[in-house]
C-alpha cells in the first residue's frame, strides 16, 4: 500500500502555536476545528513526494481513538496513572505509525500531531507530572517536535525500539528509557530488547539502578567499537549483553570498595 503521508506544521506557525500553548497551560487547552483545517489544507503541509498522504477523517479517527483509549485506561473517577496514560497513547500513536515509521521520525509530522490534532492531550498529560513545574522553556521543549523529552514523540520511539513486550511489562524505568533509547539504534530490535531485559532483571533501584543503566549503555558502547554487535544470532546477543552486564556489576562493585575504603575516620 507505499508509505503513509503525514502532515507537517510550518516553522514559525509551530512555533507561535507552542508559545500560544505554554502559555494556556494550567488553564484550558482545546483541539481546534478551524486551526485543524487551515494546517492540513496548507500548501505546505505534505511534502511533493511520492507516497499516499493521510486523509482528514483518518486523522480525526486518530484522535478519536487517542481520547478513547485515555478514557477507557482512567478508573471510575476519572482519574490516570502516567504509567497508564504513556502505555495507551503510546501504543496508539505506534500503530499508527506503522506505514509511516519515516514520516514519525519528522520533528515537524511532531508538531502537527501535538500542536493541532492533540493539544489537549498533550497539556493533559505534561500536567500529571513534574513537567508542570518546568520554565516555559522546558515546557515549549516538551511539546518541539524532536526533542528527545517530547511528549508524544518519545512514548512512539519506546514502542519502536523496545517493542510490545518490553513496554508493556512496565519493567523499564522512565530513566532506564532516557538513558537508553538516545544511544540504541532502532532498528535492531533484538538488541534493545535483550539490553532492556538486562536493565529489568539487574536487581537495581533507585540511583543505584541509574548508575547500573549509565554504566552498561558505556560499556556496550565501548565493546560495539571492538567488535561487530550482529543483531542476527540470539545466542550471540544474549552472551555479549551477559558479558557486559557482568562487567557492569564488577564495575560497581569495585566503585562500592573504593568508596568505603577512603571514607574518612571519625
Amino acid at each position: 500500500m507505499g508509505t503513509v503521508l503525514y502532515p507537517r506544521m510550518d516553522a514559525k506557525v509551530a512555533h507561535r502555536l507552542r508559545d500560544l500553548f505554554v502559555a494556556r497551560l494550567g488553564s484550558q487547552v482545546e483541539f481546534s476545528d478551524s486551526e485543524f483545517d487551515s494546517a492540513f489544507s496548507s500548501a505546505r503541509a505534505f511534502p511533493p513526494t511520492g507516497g499516499n498522504r493521510i486523509s482528514e477523517s483518518e486523522l480525526r479517527d486518530l484522535r478519536r481513538s487517542c481520547l478513547d483509549t485515555v478514557a477507557d485506561s482512567a478508573d471510575s473517577a476519572g482519574r490516570i496513572s502516567t504509567f497508564s496514560f504513556d502505555l495507551a497513547i503510546g501504543r496508539i500513536l505506534y500503530q499508527a505509525g506503522t506505514r509511516a515509521v519515516g514520516e514519525l521520525g519528522d520533528p515537524y509530522v511532531w508538531d502537527f500531531l501535538t500542536l493541532i490534532l492533540l493539544p489537549d492531550l498533550a497539556a493533559k498529560r505534561l500536567a500529571m507530572g513534574s513537567a508542570s513545574l518546568d520554565s516555559t522553556t522546558s515546557l515549549a521543549k516538551r511539546v518541539s517536535g524532536g526533542d528527545r523529552r517530547h511528549v508524544f514523540q518519545r512514548l512512539w520511539k519506546r514502542w519502536l525500539i523496545f517493542g510490545r513486550e518490553i513496554v508493556e511489562s512496565g519493567k523499564l524505568t522512565e530513566d532506564d528509557y532516557v538513558a537508553t533509547i538516545e544511544r540504541l539504534i532502532t532498528n535492531r530490535p533484538r538488541l534493545a530488547r535483550a539490553i532492556g531485559e538486562a536493565i529489568a532483571g539487574s536487581g537495581y533501584s533507585g540511583s543505584d539502578r541509574r548508575e547500573y543503566t549509565r554504566v552498561f549503555m558505556r560499556i556496550l558502547q565501548q565493546t560495539s567499537g571492538l567488535v561487530q554487535i550482529r543483531d542476527d544470532d540470539e545466542n550471540y546477543l544474549r552472551d555479549v549483553v551477559e558479558t557486559v552486564h557482568r562487567q557492569t556489576v564488577e564495575f560497581l562493585n569495585r566503585a562500592e570498595t573504593s568508596s568505603h575504603q577512603f571514607q574518612p575516620r571519625r
